[in-house]
């Protein structure tokens, strides 16, 4: 078993002048999801922050389970043949939080995003061109499993029926780029592709977002990405 700074260690990443890297996307013995990341304190964590806007926000109540939806299936997203395949929920969530504005599917401003909370479409899925609507899916399960199956196309797993239209479409190309790693694919190579630029501050903006879940959340050791407490 891991021990406690271990296991902060998985979630905490550096002070966010650093340069971002985040986990690796599949889970492994040595890359799970920390037992501090647990549904009802992701909700909790999402209400808090948006209660303390300076315009008070409360998200559809139809998202109450959300985080438990990713908990769930991003257990066990596919299977390969017979082998549950899983990958690190809690950063896809981190994710989704980023691309809806922590579930109120506004733009920082307050006004109305590309992406409609009645779209169940997580993280912007489809919705590459600046104005064009993303996908919709039909409610939110099959939101969120879009979401966890399009992160784990980029691990190199194939994604046999991707709910997402945009999945099927760009998987062979997104893998073909990402295959000259020779190496496990992290949230960090995710960040540079789903913005086009190795340049871009997307990987830093989840990591902000795991970093304060865990000050709030994951106790009150202030852990390096090394695991030395500070």
């Amino acid at each position: 078993m891991l021990s406690r700074v271990a296991v902060l260690a998985l979630l905490l990443l550096p002070c966010a002048g650093e340069a971002a890297e985040l986990p690796r996307i599949l889970t492994s013995i040595d890359n799970q999801v920390p037992k501090c990341v647990a549904p009802a304190a992701l909700m909790n964590y999402v209400a808090t922050r948006n209660a303390h806007l300076s315009t008070p926000r409360q998200i559809d109540p139809r998202f109450a389970n959300v985080a438990s939806l990713y908990q769930r299936l991003g257990a066990c997203v596919s299977r390969n043949p017979d082998k549950c395949v899983g990958i690190r929920w809690d950063y896809a969530f981190f994710q989704m939080l980023l691309e809806t504005n922590f579930l109120t599917f506004r733009a920082p401003n307050g006004r109305i995003s590309g992406v409609l909370a009645q779209d169940n479409n997580f993280a912007g899925v489809g919705a590459t061109v600046p104005g064009r609507r993303g996908e919709i899916f039909r409610d939110v399960r099959t939101g969120v499993l879009a979401h966890l199956q399009h992160v784990l196309m980029y691990s190199l797993t194939p994604i046999p029926n991707p709910v997402a239209q945009r999945t099927r479409r760009v998987q062979s190309d997104v893998q073909d780029e990402l295959r000259h790693l020779h190496r496990p694919v992290t949230f960090t190579d995710l960040a540079h592709i789903w913005t086009g630029t190795n340049k871009s501050t997307y990987a830093l903006e989840i990591q902000k977002i795991a970093a304060n879940y865990a000050d709030g959340y994951c106790g009150p050791q202030r852990v390096a990405a090394r695991g030395i407490l500070k």
